[in-house]
């Protein structure tokens, strides 16, 4: 019967150990600095009521336009389904706006048309800021 016997650390492992750091809480993403959240809120239609209306109505006429001003061709959403997610996805990334891929798909599954007057809100006071939307 043979013994195992555990002997200490040999002696050329000693330095290396007493430089070992041990992690034990990961680190937390951090938002970076110049992010914004939406210049106004997803019910509040009323800051451009012409917007709204028109989405209301001429939800994908008001798309195509809005790929247009982005200099996107303009028959985009008529061929990419949640084309307003896209576009949404795109300014919020651009222009440093706080928010998730996630969070914009579920936004405009759950009230697209509020979304897209939301988006072109935001455009509006983009291009109010910089002069243009690049």
């Amino acid at each position: 019967m043979s013994i195992l016997r555990l002997s200490p650390s040999p002696p050329f492992l000693l330095p290396l150990l007493l430089f070992l750091t041990v992690v034990v809480n990961q680190p937390e993403p951090v938002r970076g600095t110049g992010y914004r959240d939406w210049h106004d809120g997803l019910c509040s239609c009323g800051n451009n009521c012409g917007n709204c209306l028109l989405t209301a109505l001429f939800y994908p006429c008001v798309e195509c336009h809005m790929y247009q001003r982005y200099g996107e061709c303009c028959c985009t959403p008529c061929v990419i389904p949640m084309s307003g997610m896209v576009l949404a996805v795109k300014h919020r990334s651009r222009h440093r706006i706080v928010g998730s891929i996630s969070g914009d798909c579920c936004t405009f599954m759950c009230c697209a048309p509020c979304a897209l007057c939301r988006l072109y809100r935001n455009m509006v006071y983009v291009e109010g800021i910089n002069g243009t939307l690049s």
